[in-house]
């Protein structure tokens, strides 16, 4: 066990030097030697997930046999590991720059330079190994830079020192929080200031912001009255803080802004005040100090710039019930979708909003055929799309509700819930320097730069265009699943889907009338764009789904794109890239399927995902191989559980046909065949069909055929992948293979193919396996009346490679050979009409076939030699 300690009453720079330290030793345990100071444990409560830090009680001494001492020389100060320190069974690696003690730790190695602080050694040491240094580390190591030089003031302060903060702050250290912890003493005046000021405070919550105000008299003049508004921004965690204090024969007016809030110094200009946007102050004759801040405070209404309004986060369209509608319907919608309140709207007017609960007690008092309007509440807090998030968060604080209606000149235009406004207020809460390596919402993003680089110009172009058409009508569209993950993957994709948040129908229908093909499915309210060039780009209406039973068709009603991502199979499928030019390239993430990219994992979205509709195990079997993914613990959990509750037994024969028709046409169909197998999907759909070996060196061998030699194997179109079907099923019995080819409802020809493909590698064996090459003829003949996929299935199956390379041969090149004399050539040379001009036809490709002619000519005299034999 490796121990990382420093010395008893534990600083900023012990803490920073420590953490710093097992970055070197990455299995170091962190561990105090004695008490910290008061700031340091409020630190670690306040970072309580990001730090963990143990005492002497908790560790078994017996267990080390490395110590590692930070910021102490001296034995006398590292408390209860002094003891450790002697033992000549433990290492002790020491890190310090204080000066020589005469209790000297020994060790077996050390790092002691005289510097301002021990955290400015290891950050140059993590610096010149290249070692990983987060905005959160960076942070703390500039504390303890800070503290232990006076925030850079000490007379031991060198360049050194300079210059480790300066690396921290590009690693993006948060300087302004360095106030909150390092500790400065107050005199009692000082301290009085304070807790009067503290008194004074009071807060407004102004365009979604937290201000702060205070004015105060104070009798006598207390220098630094700034250190004292920074002071008052720390206790209430305000963005912004306004203090107006009298003394003496002045008013200071003191400003602090969290960043991006207001401009501090634009604030004070009327006022000629001094500072920077983040903090700005100005001395001014006595005033009412009281007076002052009323009339500062109507400047700030107007200054303030909220950071995302709630149109931005709200989910529209919205769900609701009419006030006519029964109890019984509502609850069943409420049941169906999720929903714990629904509001009621009449004429797209807000009128009250009904809970669950509310509707739970009228179905017990047995009033289910009751309106709803009898029970619903009317009085609804509402807040505007152009609100503030702020604001909605302050009106669901003070009220406590769950969710608030957003309303627009009367109507109903959204609703945002409280996982929306944590969401959106998640990105305020990091500090200044992870919230600039961060997006400015947890699941939107612009990445324009996928849209630019990463599509075809003219594609790109044309969903430019599209999205001008969707903004015209005033509707949003989006690149949603497949195409966007394989953007943010690098992956070539130009099988395009769109979603519109609106009216898909009406957005088809604009391009009625100009060169592109439209098709619309009115009731499903999606359809296809066809453009000259034969490019095919299929557009749906945002919807949700709700499936009566597993495996039932789902039902389909159109709502806002977050269902509609919802409704998606996996989170890495379930990011949106708005296109209309507003706001072109946005990423829309809700549900964490970047981090899921990142991670190369796929995760279903809830877990009755399997349930509602299985196929998503075999697509989700697919994707892991073709994308290098891993389903996570939870899904592979799910999917096994589907397999397990019999569900893919209940999938009807052509939906589980289209699936299998993609994994086999996959290159790697060998592998996803084996996964199949170990999940149990196989013997879930296919009862005793286990796949061993010989199935997976099929499949390797087909997909290699594809991969190499595509262009010169015959063009077997949609039937190519019956020859990976046959293969799959390869190594079942008579029954299994009849019970799989009953299963998926082929055709008769389909059928036929594939039960000449398992039946027929004997005799091609027999036939081709000579050592003797045979004629080139006899090959042809006997392969000619195969179907195509029956003979690639030899090729593959087959473990003798004479075997296989005739039947590709006869592939790739015998097939095509054909006589340069036509049958009417026949004719004209005097051959009778009937079977005889056939039969003499496959004689001459034969002869062509083996070689016994070459030219028109030789051809011609062959013919001849024929005719007259026959005569």
């Amino acid at each position: 066990m490796k121990l990382i300690t420093t010395h008893v009453g534990a600083d900023f720079d012990s803490l920073a030097s420590m953490v710093a330290v097992r970055k070197l030793y990455r299995e170091g345990t962190l561990c105090f030697s004695g008490a910290a100071s008061r700031n340091v444990r409020d630190f670690l409560k306040r970072h309580a997930g990001r730090l963990r830090v143990t005492t002497p009680r908790k560790v078994s001494l017996e267990e080390v046999d490395t110590l590692i001492v930070v910021d102490a020389r001296s034995l006398g100060r590292i408390g209860p590991f002094a003891a450790l320190a002697r033992d000549p069974r433990v290492k002790v690696h020491l890190f310090d720059h204080h000066p020589p003690v005469s209790d000297e730790i020994p060790s077996d190695y050390a790092l002691v330079e005289t510097a301002g602080s021990t955290t400015t050694l290891l950050v140059e040491l993590l610096l010149e190994r290249h070692v990983p240094i987060s905005p959160f580390e960076a942070t703390l190591f500039t504390l303890g830079i800070y503290e232990d030089t006076g925030a850079l003031t000490f007379g031991a302060t060198g360049e050194r020192e300079y210059a480790a903060a300066a690396a921290l702050r590009r690693l993006g250290a948060d300087l302004s929080v360095i106030p909150t912890w390092i500790e400065l003493a107050f005199t009692l005046l000082e301290r009085e200031l304070l807790d009067r000021m503290m008194e004074a405070a009071y807060e407004r919550f102004l365009s979604g912001s937290r201000v702060v105000f205070c004015a105060l008299e104070f009798p006598q003049y207390v220098e630094g009255i700034s250190l004292f508004a920074h002071r008052l921004r720390d206790a209430f965690d305000a963005d912004v803080v306004v203090a107006v204090v009298s003394m003496d024969r002045r008013t200071y007016i003191t400003v602090r802004s969290r960043e991006g809030a207001v401009d501090a110094v634009r604030l004070l200009a009327r006022f000629q005040g001094g500072g920077h946007p983040q903090a700005a102050a100005v001395a001014l004759p006595r005033t009412d100090p009281t007076e002052l801040l009323q009339a500062l405070e109507k400047d700030l209404e107007g200054a303030l710039t909220p950071v995302v309004e709630v149109g931005r986060i709200m989910s529209s369209p919205v769900m609701a019930v009419a006030p006519d509608q029964t109890v019984e319907e509502a609850y069943r919608l409420m049941i169906r979708y999720g929903h714990a309140a629904l509001p009621v709207v009449q004429e797209e007017r807000l009128v009250g909003l009904i809970t669950r609960k509310d509707l739970d007690k009228a179905q017990l008092h047995g009033l289910g055929a009751v309106p709803v309007v009898e029970f619903m509440t009317e009085s609804v807090l509402t807040v505007s799309s152009r609100a503030p998030v702020g604001e909605a968060h302050r009106i669901m604080v003070s009220a406590n509700i769950g969710r608030l209606p957003v309303v627009d000149q009367e109507t109903l235009v959204g609703i945002v819930t409280r996982t929306d406004l944590l969401r959106a207020l998640y990105p305020v809460s990091l500090p200044p320097g992870e919230r600039a390596l961060s997006p400015g919402l947890p699941w939107m993003e612009n990445r324009a730069d996928l849209l630019e680089k990463g599509l075809d110009p003219g594609l790109r172009d044309r969903l430019r265009a599209l999205g001008r058409v969707a903004q015209g009508q005033g509707a949003r569209l989006f690149g949603i699943g497949g195409f966007v993950r394989d953007l943010l993957l690098g992956r070539p994709n130009q099988d395009v889907d769109l979603v519109v948040e609106g009216d898909a129908v009406a957005f088809l229908e604009s391009f009625k009338g100009s060169d592109v093909r439209v098709s619309v499915h009115r009731r499903y309210r999606t359809g296809t764009l066809v453009f000259p060039e034969g490019q095919k780009i299929d557009v749906a209406t945002a919807r949700r789904e709700f499936y009566e039973y597993p495996v039932a068709p789902p039902t389909v009603s159109s709502d806002s794109l977050k269902h509609d991502l919802y409704r998606r199979d996996f989170s890495v499928n379930a990011m949106a890239l708005s296109l209309n030019p507003a706001t072109w390239g946005e990423l829309v993430d809700y549900f964490g399927g970047r981090v899921d990219l990142e991670r190369r994992l796929l995760r279903v979205l809830h877990n009755l995902s399997f349930v509602e509709d299985p196929t998503r195990v075999l697509r989700g079997v697919r994707l892991e191989r073709r994308l290098r993914f891993h389903m996570g613990d939870d899904t592979e959990k799910l999917a096994r559980n589907c397999v397990r509750g019999g569900l893919l037994s209940l999938l009807s024969g052509p939906r589980l046909r289209s699936e299998l028709e993609l994994i086999l046409l996959e290159p790697e169909a060998a592998s996803m065949a084996v996964r199949l197998r170990d999940l149990g999907v196989l013997e879930g759909v296919f009862p005793g069909l286990r796949p061993g070996d010989r199935t997976q060196r099929t499949l390797r061998r087909l997909a290699a055929f594809r991969k190499r030699m595509g262009r010169d194997l015959p063009d077997s179109g949609s039937d190519r992948w019956l020859a990976a079907l046959g293969a799959l099923l390869g190594e079942g019995s008579g029954w299994i293979q009849r019970n799989a080819l009953d299963r998926l409802s082929l055709s008769a020809r389909e059928r036929c193919w594939v039960e000449r493909g398992l039946e027929g590698l004997g005799a091609a064996e027999s036939f081709l396996g000579t050592r003797a090459d045979p004629p080139l003829s006899s090959i042809y003949g006997f392969l000619r009346d195969a179907p195509v996929p029956a003979a690639l299935l030899w090729a593959a199956a087959t473990e003798q490679w004479r075997v296989r390379r005739r039947i590709l041969l006869y592939l790739t090149r015998l097939f095509r050979v054909e006589p340069m004399l036509t049958g009417r050539d026949l004719l004209e040379m005097g051959c009778p009409k009937g079977p005889w001009v056939g039969r003499l036809l496959g004689d001459l490709r034969g002869a062509r076939l083996d070689g016994e002619v070459e030219t028109l000519e030789d051809e011609r005299a062959w013919a001849i030699r024929r005719l007259g034999e026959g005569d």
